[in-house]
């Protein structure tokens, strides 16, 4: 349920919080003074787009919250996403001048589209535009699936589907191909390209590891070189060293110098040998540098030509040993498909005709919960029915499913959009909106002006049936009708106040004495004690 909506420098409101409860609650003001602003928060904060202007005059930001009760699943997906979960839901919205808005679930920035996957599994806002897309037989589908709790079953349809229509396209494909010699010539020759390469996983990877070593000892080769001749040459280091170490072995002054000058001379022996060891190792570096760029260049070249990458490659060969295939055995390949054409078919038939039973195995009941909400809202003539013809296979089934209506006693049924006049259509989405509530697992519903075009004793039917829905469900509702109102466990008055330089509306909930006198209003126009003396008589008689 929706614990608390607090607003700030939104639109008319300087600074607004409501503290709901559960039960049913309403909404009630002048034409104008702000109330379906509240309940267009709540679509801000359930994920909507903002459209318009919506920061109050004078102000850089408008900041809007909602607390939600959470459960289970919600936290399950929280979780599932690395959010804080808790008892609650928090989503909070802030909006900037240029309309640019963040949002956030628990204090943590989030996207619009997660928002509205988590509150859509929480909250219902029912407008005056829901009750037309009502009409649309693909949202009738939906919610008959719904109800019938086929979604899984519709998931394995949807699978069956895409695999008998990929088949069907693939025939297609083969029956409109045509292939000559000079194309099977060149499929060949491409295929022989990419298996005399025979280029390996991770191979350019380690070309380019190889050509770099290369080129650095190609640098460094020279100072090597210059460094190994002044070593070894006649008369170099160590010729120079050797007859040092000599002399000092004969000569008394320097005999003390005998073991350093032979030290000298045998540690620079051992950095000759090795860097010998080291020319050697690379002495055909030079040519083997030629080869890996040969190497690198014609794996860049195939990666190039077949797609950018390894992976591309391998599945470029794929494909043209898939051509290759199919146009040395055409018959054989057209003979697999026609089989596999007619197994998709099958499966895809099987599950379709278990979905359609499952749809129709909830029709009747339905049919009767929907019609005995309709007498409860003195629709006593109407009947309604679920239409079902067979489709052509689609990712939906075989069914293509209408609601239908018949208004009065001899009408023909027809569509709910030309069924039912105004005052009836809402009465009619109001029922289909009861029943259908049931198995969507939402614990709030907001009904905005539902009750357009009913008056008298069938404002008071609607009033009763959302008065009985709240008795499983949060009920939130925007009405000019005192006849609805007066079913309410809480009422709240949106009202606006003008001056000079700005316009301030504010949101009070009434006690009982201040709910008479604004339900009295709404009756009369006028608090006289006639309307209030009569409004107080039906709201005993409703709540005791």
């Amino acid at each position: 349920m929706i614990e608390q909506l607090s607003v700030k420098d939104y639109v008319l409101f300087k600074s607004c919080i409501l503290d709901f409860t559960n039960g049913m609650s309403v909404i009630t003001g002048e034409t104008g003074a702000g109330k379906s602003l509240l309940i267009d928060a709540i679509g801000y904060l359930s994920g909507d787009r903002i459209k318009s202007n919506v920061i109050r005059n004078g102000k850089d930001k408008a900041v809007l919250s909602m607390v939600l009760t959470s459960n289970e699943k919600v936290n399950s997906i929280l979780e599932e996403n690395g959010f804080d979960v808790d008892e609650q839901v928090i989503v909070s919205r802030t909006i900037l001048n240029n309309n640019k808005s963040t949002i956030r679930i628990n204090q943590q920035i989030t996207t619009l589209s997660f928002v509205r996957k988590i509150v859509n599994l929480l909250v219902d806002i029912h407008s005056q535009m829901d009750t037309y897309r009502l009409m649309d037989t693909k949202l009738q589908m939906e919610l008959l699936d719904s109800y019938a709790n086929t979604n899984g079953l519709k998931e394995k349809v949807k699978q069956a589907y895409n695999k008998y229509s990929s088949v069907l396209n693939e025939l297609d494909t083969l029956k409109n191909e045509e292939y000559s010699d000079a194309e099977l010539e060149f499929l060949t020759a491409q295929l022989d390209e990419i298996e005399n390469a025979n280029i390996q996983e991770n191979e350019l990877d380690a070309l380019n590891e190889q050509i770099h070593e290369a080129t650095e000892w190609y640098k460094n080769k020279e100072d090597l070189s210059l460094c190994l001749y002044e070593m070894d040459k006649e008369n170099g280091a160590l010729d120079s060293l050797y007859t040092l170490y000599k002399q000092a072995s004969k000569s008394p002054i320097l005999n003390k110098y005998e073991e350093s000058f032979k030290n000298l001379y045998y540690s620079l022996q051992n950095v000759d040998e090795e860097l010998k060891q080291v020319r050697d190792m690379h002495s055909n570096d030079s040519l083997d540098l030629d080869s890996l760029q040969n190497r690198q260049y014609l794996i860049k070249k195939l990666y190039r030509k077949y797609g950018g990458s390894y992976i591309s490659l391998i599945e470029s060969k794929k494909n043209i040993i898939h051509k290759i295939d199919r146009i040395i055995h055409r018959q054989d390949v057209f003979d697999k498909l026609e089989m596999e054409k007619e197994e998709s078919y099958h499966s895809y038939m099987k599950l379709a005709n278990e979905l359609s039973a499952s749809r129709k195995s909830v029709f009747g009941i339905l049919e009767s919960k929907v019609m005995e909400h309709c007498k409860d809202l003195m629709l006593e003539n109407a009947h309604f029915k679920i239409s079902c013809t067979e489709k052509k296979p689609s990712n939906n089934g075989i069914d293509d499913i209408e609601f239908l209506v018949s208004m009065n006693p001899g009408q023909d049924y027809s569509s709910l959009s030309t069924s039912a006049s105004g005052g009836e259509l809402s009465r009619l989405m109001l029922a289909l909106k009861v029943v259908f509530q049931a198995s969507n697992g939402i614990e709030t519903i907001i009904f905005d002006e539902i009750d357009t075009g009913v008056s008298g004793k069938v404002a008071l039917a609607m009033g009763a049936k959302m008065k009985a829905l709240s008795d499983h469900y949060q009920v939130l509702c925007i009405t000019h009708l005192a006849s609805v109102a007066v079913y309410a466990d809480t009422h709240y008055l949106v009202s606006k106040k003008s001056s000079s330089d700005e316009t301030i509306t504010s949101v009070q909930e009434l006690d009982k004495e201040e709910t008479i006198h604004e339900l009295a209003i709404m009756t009369s126009g006028e608090a006289s004690l006639k309307a209030k003396e009569s409004m107080q008589d039906l709201w005993v008689k409703i709540h005791g």
